[in-house]
């Protein structure tokens, strides 16, 4: 068997179901990993050790009666904007360092109620907007992971932890697990409860997984997914069973290829998705060719009104206080909105009714659309990266996922592919049929030289 720090989630928890690994003997592995590498990738805030291996001493302690759980004895590391019963979230704010949730978000409720064992906090940058991280790209140290999901993404390919929890406003799960090489789920809004999720932009944000496996990103979707009281919005959510899909991969895909998002790629990148996806073709897809009538910056403006709007709103009391302890990014985003007349944020949302109404007619005679996850390979670490390419399905709320696509001069590229509302179950057929076509990517060679410390507790 691989080091168990090398298992997928699916993996891992198969494994200790035959009682082949303990759950102890993984989360030492896993904080051995961490110890090694968190000096170099910088992925996490707080590591919660001493109460991890407890937890885990307690799984290996009840096998008999809780390893049918579906996330029996899993290590998952969360965003740090998930609030934690007894741990510290502060999503990347100076004045909440010390603040300690006396309850968990119900998502956190759910994978807890699941079996999984929370590993820690990972590193998002501040309110889960664009002020650079600290962390690092696994494939790169000069290059970012991208963000706001960053640590979390870098955890997951750095095999630091199987699976981690992350949040998408625009572009924030897909993107950082696109430069990061690995896999992101961004559900239909309203299927994952924002409750306890510390919020950017109410009619934006979307929680959802990042793992190495479609399967995984699955599991994850099947205790995560459904209504919740707290939240409103998650009652009209429609489920599927998401696990069975995965297990019985789609075969000849109708999927429309959307052009203009290839105009607008770097060479590079546009290279590498065009081979994944004429690799589709060859292996039994069906490809259209389709274009948008909706220009793509006008799409991206109408995002950025109705974020800046939000983002406002939510934090006027907070920023009304403490101004000067919001990063310079966040600080703008609050102020700008605060000047942006209601015609303005009235018509956006015309554009995206609009632009959700021509998507679904696009949708109606395919499986998916397929297009580049970013357009560029992670850039330097100054910035998060391009959301052009992801914000459009954040802002009308479709299903989208994010595999890689191969290496382009070293660095990942993404393939994204985007489902009707609600088909999180037919996307993940055909995320699964694609992960069977294109060839897997190495694990990420990590090149800065590891200190003593990893600043972790």
């Amino acid at each position: 068997m691989a080091e168990p720090y090398q298992l997928t989630a699916t993996e891992a928890i198969q494994a200790i179901r035959r009682r082949e690994l303990g759950v102890a003997d993984l989360v030492r592995s896993l904080l051995t990993r961490i110890d090694a590498l968190e000096p170099a990738v910088q992925a996490w805030v707080r590591i919660d050790r001493s109460t991890a291996l407890a937890e885990a001493e307690n799984r290996d302690a009840g096998w008999h009666e809780h390893a049918v759980l579906p996330l029996f004895g899993l290590p998952i590391g969360l965003k740090d904007i998930y609030d934690t019963r007894g741990l510290a979230t502060s999503a990347g704010f100076p004045p909440w360092v010390d603040r300690v949730p006396d309850r968990d978000a119900t998502a956190v409720e759910r994978i807890r109620a699941a079996g999984a064992i929370v590993l820690g906090k990972t590193v998002t940058t501040q309110f889960a907007f664009a002020d650079p991280p600290r962390t690092r790209n696994p494939w790169n140290p000069d290059r970012t992971p991208g963000g706001s999901s960053s640590g979390s993404a870098a955890a997951v390919a750095a095999r630091m932890v199987p699976l981690a929890l992350g949040s998408q406003t625009a572009g924030s799960i897909l993107r950082p697990a696109a430069y990061c090489g690995v896999l992101g789920l961004k559900p239909t809004y309203g299927l994952i409860s924002r409750f306890g999720i510390l919020p950017l932009a109410w009619s934006l944000d979307h929680p959802g997984p990042i793992a190495r496996s479609v399967e995984d990103l699955a599991l994850a979707l099947t205790v995560l997914a459904g209504p919740d009281r707290r939240d409103p919005i998650t009652g009209s959510a429609r489920l599927g069973d998401y696990l069975a899909a995965v297990r019985h991969p789609a075969s000849s895909p109708v999927l429309a290829v959307v052009e203009d998002f290839f105009d607008l790629s770097e060479s590079p990148v546009r290279t590498a998705v065009r081979r994944a996806i004429d690799a589709l073709a060859s292996a039994g897809a069906q490809l259209r060719a389709v274009r948008l009538t909706t220009d793509l910056q006008t799409v991206a403006d109408a995002q950025q009104t109705i974020m800046q709007v939000e983002a406002a709103e939510a934090h006027s009391a907070l920023h009304g206080q403490q101004a000067e302890a919001y990063a310079p990014r966040m600080r703008a985003l609050i102020e700008a909105g605060q000047l942006v007349p209601a015609t303005l944020y009235l018509r956006a949302q015309r554009i995206r009714r609009r632009f959700r109404q021509e998507v679904a007619a696009m949708l109606r005679d395919v499986d998916c659309l397929v297009l580049p996850t970013v357009s560029n390979r992670a850039p330097d670490r100054s910035a998060t990266g391009d959301r052009t390419f992801q914000a459009p399905w954040s802002l009308i709320g479709l299903p989208a996922v994010t595999l890689p696509a191969g290496l382009a001069d070293g660095l990942p590229c993404g393939l994204q592919v985007v489902a009707p509302a609600w088909q999180e179950a037919p996307l993940l057929a055909i995320a699964r049929w694609i992960e069977t076509v294109l060839p897997a990517l190495s694990e990420p060679v990590v090149q800065i030289q590891a200190s003593t410390s990893t600043g972790t507790h």
